[in-house]
């Protein structure tokens, strides 16, 4: 189970950098872009479907040990 969410973990993790690293050297202005990204949350649709299934992975990780803390 532990070696499933952190495979699952990595795998999000490393989705969310190859959409950052696409994203600023595919098109001009990438670096400025994830610069802004930074400062106000902007981000193209890739960036943000990767940061959300990284919340995913994250808060399914986290559920069984929320679950337990409440008993």
């Amino acid at each position: 189970m532990v070696a499933n969410q952190a495979e699952a973990l990595r795998k999000a993790i490393e989705n969310l950098i190859d959409a950052k690293l696409h994203d600023a050297m595919s098109r001009p202005g990438g670096l400025d872009r994830l610069l802004a990204h930074r400062r106000t949350g902007v981000a193209s649709f890739d960036i943000r479907q990767a940061e959300r299934k990284l919340q995913e992975s994250i808060a399914e990780t986290l559920a069984p040990a929320e679950a337990d803390y409440a008993h």
